[in-house]
């Protein structure tokens, strides 16, 4: 027999919080059908053993196929996928069914209305007591505007990729025609140069010669006669030394020869040309055994320390230049630095100069650069990834 409950008993019991009264079953599912419909999702349930497929209301909806919840025989369901789909989308079924795992499939169906939508099913397969598949149970979404605006993209993304390979492949040509103009200028320059290079040499020198030799005769022939004008003449010939001098080093860097001793001898050789024509001080240094025999390598690596240290004295008004070879980190460097008023900070790219000095670089597996000096001057480098032309391997 239980304790009678007091009146104060009571009163505590009905101010205590209820519990919200839990949904009935009947509206839990009405939610849920309402929460599918808002995602345009559609539920089915195949039964394997019947062939029968059950379908929401939602699905039905979205192939307009009826109204109402419902089933129908599979084959009914198959025959509105779209033709050129059916056969994939039932083959990856029955592989989700005998390896007993869950697919992700899209596909277009046909409505009895005439439109063709885009839709994407996903499900399992439900296993029966022994591992025997009974049941595939999943979902269905109509993603036909999501598809078609991908779609689109895609298409954007192809034209727009196109657009880009057309540039590239002009951009590719436009590059070969300046490579080949930079060429075709560098032999013209060069085929020009040799010319006026053997015309001094041949020509001009050979005259200014010819002439020396005559005042040096004329200045003997004076001295014996005891003419006080012979001094003046010998000042005039000791000026046609020096200008025969000059020719014949402005004959030597137009036309350089092929001397013995590689690239290390032609520097050295221009060093000494360049810095008797022009009173300054140019030094060439080497680390030890650093050298290239290479005709290429020699020819252009000359051309472009000749043009960085013309530069230097025509445009920088420097005083001294050095010109280094070393190795550094596996590379072989040709360095050229002055101290004259630098380069400037934005070089002009129209002038040949650069440019042929680039293009010669290139042509020798070398890359090229100019860079201002730390305190003043220009720093002209030409970096030689692979040093197999000059017998270093790294």
């Amino acid at each position: 027999m239980g304790t009678p409950r007091t009146k104060k008993g009571r009163a505590a019991a009905d101010q205590a919080p209820r519990r919200p009264p839990r949904p009935r079953r009947d509206e839990r599912s009405d939610q849920l059908r309402q929460a599918l419909e808002a995602a345009d999702i559609g539920l089915w349930d195949w039964d394997l053993r019947t062939d029968r497929l059950l379908m929401s209301a939602n699905m039905k909806a979205l192939l307009a196929i009826g109204t109402g919840d419902g089933d129908e025989p599979f084959g009914s369901f198959l025959k509105i996928v779209h033709p050129e789909d059916r056969a994939r989308f039932a083959a990856a079924l029955k592989k989700a069914v005998d390896q007993r795992a869950s697919f992700d499939e899209e596909f277009r169906v046909e409505r009895s209305d005439g439109a063709v939508r885009w839709m994407r099913v996903r499900g399992g397969v439900c296993l029966g007591p022994r591992g025997v598949p009974r049941r595939v149970m999943g979902s269905i979404h109509d993603k036909t505007e999501r598809k078609y605006a991908f779609d689109a993209l895609e298409e954007r993304v192809r034209d727009r990729t196109r657009a880009l390979v057309d540039s590239n492949d002009r951009l590719r040509r436009e590059i070969g025609i300046k490579t080949d103009l930079q060429r075709q200028m560098m032999e013209i320059s060069e085929k020009e140069q040799r010319r006026i290079g053997q015309d001094l040499h041949d020509s001009l020198s050979q005259q200014l010669g010819g002439i020396l030799f005559m005042g040096q005769a004329l200045v003997e022939r004076m001295k014996a006669r005891g003419l006080d004008e012979a001094a003046d003449l010998e000042k005039l010939v000791a000026h046609l030394q020096n200008a025969l001098t000059h020719t014949r080093d402005l004959a030597r860097g137009l036309y350089p020869t092929r001397a013995k001793g590689g690239l290390l001898a032609a520097l050295n050789e221009l060093a000494c040309s360049v810095g008797d024509l022009f009173k300054v001080r140019i030094t060439v240094e080497s680390e030890p055994g650093l050298n290239s025999t290479d005709e290429a390598v020699t020819f252009h690596g000359y051309r472009i320390v000749q043009e960085a240290v013309n530069n230097a004295l025509r445009h920088g008004q420097a005083s001294r230049v050095a010109v280094r070879l070393e190795r550094r980190k596996g590379e072989v460097v040709l360095t050229v630095a002055d101290n004259g008023t630098g380069f400037p900070e934005k070089p002009n790219r129209k002038g040949m100069g650069l440019n042929i000095m680039e293009y010669r670089a290139a042509s020798i597996g070398a890359s090229f650069r100019v860079e201002r000096g730390r305190t003043r001057g220009a720093v002209v480098k030409c970096v030689f990834a692979d040093p197999a032309a000059f017998g270093d391997r790294g």
